[in-house]
């Protein structure tokens, strides 16, 4: 759920997924739409066994003792049902704010470090390069010391840290399979600069999701989404190269969005594009393009619910429809 949708919808896909039988509820935190902290909260406190993941916050936003006191609360809340997400942010939104110093990967790296220390409910001083923390302790004690915190990050280098110092990786939305086994090589590049088994670790992919029986419609309806984040994704990026889309393609978006032409957005957000990037299509369509995604090696998907598509709807769908096809 992402935070253009009102707390109290949240709160009621969290439960109808649980109901559904389905594995974990995801709650976004976009800058500057509803926080995801409060969606975890209220969905934590309104269900019982579903897992709910947070993705993601970053290090520039929040101080990691902030970080920790907000994840450790959760953890209660929700009875140790959370994962966490960590990431750099969007760098457009993160220059919106004036907070992005352009070294997300050794600034995530200290923050997951000392968010991790202070979720231990010890006494920690600290100081590296970009935090400092004197003489900080929690005033209550964690029911976990080490809940699980998974990294979101696109390119290589940040990937290969996910697999280094990460429960588990997130993937941005318009994930495809080609980049599910990209990010897999990554991932166990940095697992094994590690020593560590990938064994537990969860590869969670984003998926924006619109399922409907009239091709076009779906189609029209997931490429007005995509609008919102194609144009700030990275030209060349990974996850773009491995969807087929141009670094010019990506540029051009970028600038139609500056403009405010929206006309020329539509031309160059192509039907393709929006097939490869999305989970568009008839039941039996997204079947096959999720089957194509857990043999890519995601383990668990999240379908990223579009504007002018029913969430709760599709949860239910999914949790009846879909999960005892999938193999």
């Amino acid at each position: 759920m992402t935070g253009v949708f009102p707390v109290k919808d949240a709160v009621e896909l969290a439960k109808v997924a649980e109901q559904s039988g389905l594995g974990s509820a995801w709650f976004a935190e976009d800058y500057f739409f509803r926080g995801g902290i409060p969606y975890m909260a209220a969905a934590a406190m309104a269900t019982e066994k579903i897992r709910i993941g947070l993705g993601v916050v970053n290090p520039y936003s929040r101080h990691p003792a902030l970080i920790a006191m907000e994840f450790t609360t959760l953890d209660e809340m929700s009875n140790k049902r959370t994962v966490f997400g960590l990431g750099s942010g969007v760098p457009f939104w993160m220059d919106q704010m004036g907070i992005y110093d352009k070294k997300p990967l050794s600034r995530t790296k200290a923050c997951v470090d000392l968010v991790r220390k202070i979720m231990t409910g010890e006494n920690i001083n600290h100081e590296d390069k970009f935090f400092i923390a004197k003489d900080i302790k929690l005033v209550f004690q964690p029911v976990r010391k080490s809940a699980p915190i998974y990294l979101a990050f696109e390119g290589p280098k940040g990937l290969q840290l996910s697999g280094e110092i990460g429960d588990g990786v997130i993937l941005s939305i318009f994930t495809t399979p080609a980049y599910v086994k990209f990010a897999w090589e990554q991932v166990a590049i940095g697992a094994k600069k590690a020593g560590k088994s990938l064994d537990d670790y969860e590869l969670v992919a984003y998926m924006p999701m619109v399922i409907d029986d009239d091709l076009d419609k779906a189609i029209d309806t997931a490429r007005e989404f995509s609008k919102l984040y194609l144009p700030h994704s990275q030209p060349g990026g990974p996850l773009m190269s491995h969807a087929g889309v141009k670094p010019e393609d990506t540029q051009a978006m970028f600038e139609a969005a500056g403009k405010n032409d929206d006309a020329l957005l539509t031309e160059l957000i192509t039907d393709e594009m929006v097939n490869e990037l999305c989970l568009v299509g008839d039941k039996e369509a997204c079947i096959k393009r999720l089957q194509e995604m857990i043999d890519a090696g995601a383990n668990t998907i999240v379908a990223f619910p579009v504007p002018g598509t029913e969430p709760i709807e599709n949860a239910k769908i999914l949790g009846a429809d879909f999960t005892h096809q999938l193999k």
